[in-house]
């Protein structure tokens, strides 16, 4: 539970990001849609460098529960500075946004890298066994949803406010609260965890060292598919709900049941991995995307209610991927050894930042093709189903992998060997 707190704190400030910087740049900050792409897809690559660097310089560092979480909680402090200073950018001159705004971006995702990669080590370096990292991914994934929950009932109050000055003070209080949350967590895990030594088995440890798995590449396919194609839909949504919708209410509910899909789904998914492999589970909640988003895309704006409805059954398939992925992935990086922790989740950040910086671009060129803002705000709701729905159909892709891998009874560092496919 304090680990599910502390990724709460984690989380309220990627899905701030994630669903508001866009949002922020163009609506409050008054920058280009060009200039919004550029800002959001540099602080991605310069976090993709980072990750790796930092992921590579905590190698040694990272060995131990407890030092990890010493370190998230530094990251945690750096992280809510940096964000507060990214939404103080609308209050700069017009002619300095622009470059305030790369500059902040830059420093936001600095302090996030400190933040994200020993967390990620957590899942491997607290746990002693599949099951346990799979109950780990899980209350992460639970927590995320709730992040995602909190960020989006803020959405509806900031559209409605958008051409009032007092949006830009809801934002930086948003964040100070978030900053608040982040390191108070952050801090009762460190006190928790003081003096812990690794849970990892020397024998597991040793048994992969060096040398990745197969599914250790499949999952990072993953990450691709989910970090260039899947936040498109909540990214879009606050455009959605301004344009199309023209609805703060029904834009707010549209985006809380999203996250409400991601929480709801948890008990489902740890239940269904304990019986049935990994990949099997990835591929059901690919599918289940893929069906959501095809009925939010007929549906549209016609019917919010039912648009509402369908965002909640791409929740609840985003939460079953997800869950899989990291628990998959942090079964594999205990199979390397505390001493490759670093390294390889800096390596998964840095593989999720780059495919971000790629969905970034994606996003602003797709944009910059319909008049959002006039009469074919109508255009946003396909968008919003098919570049989602590329990512969905990616994942679906890679979970027939992990499932044929694991029948072909390879020795894989996987959760789906002990972890996914029963009771070990």
């Amino acid at each position: 539970m304090a680990y599910g707190f502390a990724h709460l704190g984690k989380s309220l400030f990627w899905y701030a990001s994630e669903l508001l910087f866009a949002y922020f740049l163009t609506e409050l900050a008054g920058l280009s849609i060009h200039h919004m792409g550029i800002v959001l897809a540099t602080g991605f690559l310069v976090s993709a460098a980072v990750d790796l660097i930092v992921g590579r310089w905590l190698e040694r560092r990272l060995t131990t529960a407890a030092s990890a979480s010493r370190i998230q909680l530094v990251g945690a402090v750096l992280c809510s500075a940096s964000l507060i200073a990214v939404f103080v950018g609308a209050w700069m001159p017009v002619e300095l946004r622009f470059g305030y705004a790369l500059a902040a971006g830059i420093a936001f995702r600095l302090g996030y890298a400190a933040y994200d990669i020993p967390q990620n080590a957590l899942m491997a370096l607290a746990t002693a066994d599949a099951h346990g990292r799979l109950r780990v991914a899980s209350t992460r994934i639970w927590f995320s949803g709730m992040a995602t929950l909190i960020v989006a009932a803020a959405i509806g109050p900031l559209i409605a406010s958008r051409d009032q000055p007092e949006a830009v003070v809801f934002l930086v209080g948003l964040t100070v609260l978030f900053a608040t949350v982040a390191i108070g967590s952050a801090w009762l895990l460190a006190q928790l965890l003081h003096g812990q030594e690794p849970a990892l088995p020397e024998a597991g440890a040793a048994l992969a060292r060096g040398h990745p798995s197969v599914d250790f590449w499949l999952l990072l396919l993953v990450m691709v598919a989910t970090s260039v194609f899947t936040p498109v839909f909540g990214k879009l949504e606050p455009y959605f709900a301004t344009y199309t919708l023209r609805s703060a209410w029904w834009g707010g509910v549209v985006i809380i049941l999203t996250a409400a899909g991601i929480v709801a789904g948890q008990p489902i998914w740890l239940h269904l991995c304990a019986r049935v492999s990994g990949g099997v589970v990835m591929l059901f909640n690919a599918l289940l995307q893929i069906a959501a988003l095809t009925a939010f895309w007929l549906i549209g704006s016609a019917f919010p209610a039912a648009s509402a409805a369908a965002a909640f059954l791409f929740g609840l398939g985003n939460g079953g991927v997800g869950m899989v992925q990291w628990a998959a992935f942090s079964e594999t990086v205990a199979r390397l050894g505390p001493g490759r922790m670093g390294l390889s989740y800096g390596l998964f950040a840095a593989v999720g930042k780059l495919s971000l910086a790629v969905g970034s671009l994606l996003l602003a060129a797709a944009l910059t093709r319909i008049d959002f803002r006039g009469p074919d705000g109508t255009d946003l709701v396909f968008l919003m189903a098919a570049i989602p729905g590329t990512g969905a159909l990616c994942c679906g892709l890679v979970g027939i992998g992990l499932f044929v891998v694991e029948s072909a009874g390879r020795r894989l560092a996987s959760p789906m060997r002990g972890g996914f496919s029963g009771p070990s």
